[in-house]
Order: structure tokens, then sequence, then C-alpha cells
């Protein structure tokens, strides 16, 4: 029998073929533990005609049936891009609107971004010439992190201890040392440095 390619219907028109590999990495980047991870990517069944939109409701709905904590962290995790710009102010991240609102933050909201497990806090700094994508941080903090231009970073407004071990952390993560944010904010970001994309 041979094996259906459904496509997926991304948010500017293209269209792709569905491949679960990308889901399973979005799913570790939000922290879902293996078996959880495991578990959704199998009840995941494409339909032809699926968008993105769509495939990310059905995921957290199937998230929000066993985990409503795991549900809230993959619903508020994207993946940017990190790009070097002197624009950007020391200790501001600079962040589309558009990427700031699906995060659930506004302009100066603390973020926390870290490669590996040591987070350094940040502002946001809402900016209409970031692309949607992108996060644009300064060269010489870049340099202190040891995040190349290029390097793509998951964004959350959860704090996830990637550490933990258990199959259902805190619904909203480990907040210690956490500055406080201004009441009605979804809480800090975290961006974890993934591998390069560049050459």
């Amino acid at each position: 029998m041979e094996k259906v390619v459904f496509e997926l219907v991304k948010r500017d028109g293209r269209r792709e073929a569905y491949r679960p590999q990308k889901l399973v990495r979005s799913l570790l980047r939000a922290g879902l533990a293996p078996r959880m991870l495991v578990e959704t990517v199998a009840k995941i069944r494409p339909w032809p005609g699926l968008d993105t939109d769509s495939l990310r409701a059905r995921v957290e709905h199937e998230l929000s049936l066993r985990q409503p904590g795991a549900a809230y962290r993959y619903a508020t995790t994207r993946s940017l891009v990190a790009r070097s710009s002197e624009l950007s102010g020391f200790g501001w991240a600079c962040v589309n609107p558009e990427t700031v609102c699906r995060l659930g933050l506004r302009h100066g909201d603390a973020v926390w971004l870290c490669q590996e497990q040591t987070p350094a806090p940040f502002s946001i700094d809402s900016r209409a010439d970031v692309e949607r994508r992108q996060v644009w941080l300064n060269p010489r903090e870049m340099a202190a992190m040891a995040v190349r231009d290029g390097t793509r970073l998951a964004a959350s407004s959860v704090f996830h201890d990637r550490s933990a071990t258990t199959e259902d952390p805190p619904e909203h993560g480990s907040t210690a040392g956490v500055t406080a944010l201004p009441s009605g904010t979804a809480g800090p970001v975290l961006l974890y440095a993934r591998a390069s994309i560049t050459a």
C-alpha cells in the first residue's frame, strides 16, 4: 500500500510535507518529557489541507487532556533566530511586535536568555523592523553568552528547568530568582540556544 504524504499549509500560504520530526523538535523546545512527547506525536494524525494553526491547536488539545502544564508550555514556546545588531541596547532583546503578542508579553517585560542551563535576564524591546522569526541581541552580549549569529533559539513565556527529569514539571516551571513582572503578563521568557543554522 502506498504511503500518503500530507502537506502542511504554512501561514504565508506555502505548502510543505508534514514531518513529525519538526513536531518532535517543537515539543522538545517546550520541555516535554520523552514519554509524553512520543504519545503526543503518535496521536496527531494529519489530514488534507491541515494548516499550522490547526496543527498547534490539535497538539495543545492532546496535551491539555493529560497535562495542562505541558500544554501551556507548548502554547507559549516559539522558535526564533538570533541576529547580532548594534540597534539592540545592552540588556535588551529586540523582537517583532507580533512575536511579542504571540508570547503573551509586552514591551519591557522580563525575558531570560540562556545557552544550556545558565539564564541571563533581559527586557523585551518590541520593534517593527525586526523580522517575525528573529530576535536581535547586542553583539557583545551574544559573544559573552557564546551565541553565534543565526543560532536557533526557543522562546517561551514560561521558565522551564531543562534539568528537570520528572514527567510533569511544575505548571509554571521554576521561578526562583525571577524578577517580578507587571501584573497581567504571562511570565518570564527563556530562550534556549539550539544547533546553529549557519555554516
